[in-house]
């Protein structure tokens, strides 16, 4: 079909027949650009025109020009390359929006950095109180490693530090006393207190066992809810400055799905919001179900996935399923190396399950039942061979395919995986900064049969849709964040592979450039049922795109990551100009 038939048909799919010259205009054009429309046959056209918030017509310049009338916006691209608005399917907005609200928080790439930001606090802090270091993760670091409870005790003698990287951390000898936690500590509900095999004594490494710390708190000032409001609303305008158009917040409470809609109604939002609901899990039916049945609501806003409009809808509901793959704590299929990289003294550790086989694949069913969708944090590959065979048991009493379980984060998939979520439907959410970040340090520690299936991005589209997501929690900049948030970093790891220490690590796996488009665009669309709204430049569909600095389909491969954000519109409206 040539570019001036497609543009003829899908104006009178719009207009409905209308022709050029007719009363109908548009209320922003954008032409003389190279529009990736990311639709099915990843069509390229000339010029764009919207009316009312959607698309109305795609074309070549000539013929969207004659939409224009006196009140017009018209935006010459002079070349520029137009796309869909990027879609982060992994974000923690109020926790990353308000992380430096007091302070910038340090970058850490090497133990002395934090050992810095520990000296500075116990010098500013009064002795015996807390000093937290949160999610400081090892495999980041120049030692790729924990620090130990003896350079903890060095650098911070007089004051109890938790030195958190997720669900496992370090305590110093302080923080072991004024706990009261001794070689006679039991191990928490699914957690555990690690001793040394020799003396028995708390080596100062707790693995989702917080809970046996006593009186942790900091001296920072609690955040209000105005200020969280704000905070929030400056966050999505930095994501719209990187060309994010929509995100998926991964777990948030019914505060934080209050808040959205709020922003909403205020008309105050400048990206679009798919929410997940954290879920606490249960061994009782009844109480599952009384729990599904909460979240809705009684005024009926907190779901089931679907519930919600364009702006702020509701998505899956969220379990943690595993621990964490950066910091020791997934749950593995063999068991985790032992050493200083996660301080493992064990011989047959694997990591930690959270949930067993028969009650997580309850909770599915009856989530099924009331049309939730669901996904699970799931960092682990025998993780994910217990999610996936939980899945598998509840499609024997409700079929799941059509409401599109996920998985989230996927780190680990194997063959077998890969074919079970071909045949139930099931999908993804995985973090290519991950693999930038953490790759080199893994394939270290793992060797190269483990590493080969970490992150298969190529492979994972032969059998089910993938999408691409940040996770980002803590900190503002795109690219300093502890999980860096940048899309389009992101969107070059796949393309090329290469860790931030410069190992290339299974170049069979890297995406196409069209691939790693859609990675950010329709396939996070897909994941979370939007597809039909959003995520391609198709005629009705909503009118979010950007305009960027350079053709990221002719480029430089590695000039990529560097692209730069013209224009971000949401909505039909401008929300983001570069300077």
């Amino acid at each position: 079909m040539c570019r001036r038939f497609l543009f003829l048909a899908l104006l009178g799919t719009t207009l409905g027949g209308a022709s050029a010259g007719g009363a109908e205009t548009a209320d922003l054009i954008i032409h003389h650009a190279r529009v990736l429309t990311v639709d099915e046959r990843f069509r390229i056209v000339e010029a764009i025109a919207i009316k009312n918030g959607r698309i109305m017509a795609l074309g070549e310049d000539e013929d969207i020009l004659k939409l224009a009338g006196p009140k017009t916006r018209v935006i010459d691209a002079h070349g520029h390359t137009v796309m869909p608005g990027l879609y982060d399917s992994h974000t923690h907005p109020t926790g990353a929006a308000t992380s430096e609200l007091r302070e910038p928080l340090p970058a850490l790439r090497s133990l002395e950095d934090a050992f810095a930001y520990i000296r500075k606090k116990a010098a500013e802090t009064p002795e015996g109180e807390w000093i937290v270091l949160r999610y400081a993760f090892p495999t980041r670091l120049a030692e790729a490693r924990f620090p130990t409870k003896a350079e903890l005790d060095a650098v911070a003698p007089k004051h109890p530090v938790l030195y958190h990287a997720g669900p496992a951390g370090m305590v110093n000898t302080a923080a072991l006393k004024a706990c009261g936690i001794t070689k006679d500590t039991p191990n928490p509900k699914n957690g555990i207190v690690v001793k040394d095999p020799v003396t028995g004594e708390p080596t100062g490494m707790l693995r989702n066992a917080y809970s046996v710390l006593k009186g942790v708190r900091t001296t920072d000032k609690p955040v209000t809810a105005a200020e969280r409001r704000e905070a929030v609303k400056k966050l999505f305008a930095l994501y719209n400055s990187q060309g994010i158009t929509s995100i998926a917040d991964r777990n948030a409470s019914r505060a934080e799905l209050d808040l959205y809609y709020s922003l909403r109604d205020q008309k105050e939002l400048t990206v679009r919001v798919n929410v997940a609901r954290s879920f606490s899990p249960s061994p009782s039916r009844e109480e599952v179900v009384r729990r599904l049945e909460e979240l809705i609501g009684k005024d009926g806003k907190g779901g089931p996935t679907g519930v919600g409009d364009s702006w702020v809808r509701v998505g899956p509901i969220k379990l943690f399923l595993d621990g964490g793959m950066l910091n020791g704590t997934a749950y593995m299929r063999q068991p985790w190396p032992k050493g200083e990289t996660y301080q493992i003294v064990e011989d047959d550790y694997r990591g930690l399950l959270f949930i067993p086989l028969e009650e997580l694949a309850m909770i599915a069913e009856e989530a099924a039942r009331r049309r939730w969708q669901v996904t699970a944090h799931t960092a682990g590959e025998g993780a994910m061979d217990v999610l996936l065979d939980a899945y598998d048991l509840a499609n024997r009493q409700v079929p799941i395919k059509d409401l599109r379980f996920c998985i989230t984060h996927a780190n680990f998939p194997s063959q077998r995986n890969l074919e079970m979520c071909k045949r139930l439907g099931v999908c993804a959410d995985v973090q290519p900064a991950w693999f930038w970040k953490d790759g080199a340090t893994l394939a270290r520690l793992l060797g190269e049969e483990r590493i080969r299936w970490f992150q298969p991005f190529k492979t994972w589209l032969e059998y089910t849709i993938i999408g691409g997501g940040s996770d980002h929690m803590i900190k503002l900049d795109s690219l300093e964040a502890t999980n860096p948030w940048n899309p389009w970093l992101a969107i070059w790891v796949t393309l090329t592979r290469v860790t931030e220490r410069g190992t290339e690590l299974m170049p069979s796996e890297r995406l196409t450039r069209e691939q790693a488009i859609r990675l950010y665009t329709i396939n996070n669309a897909y994941l979370n049922h939007e597809e039909k709204e959003k995520g391609s430049l198709e005629v009705g569909k909503l009118a979010d795109l950007i305009v960027i600095d350079r053709d990221i389909m002719t480029c430089p491969i590695h000039a990529i990551r560097h692209t730069r954000v013209m224009y971000t519109i949401v909505n039909g409206d401008v929300v983001y100009k570069s300077e």
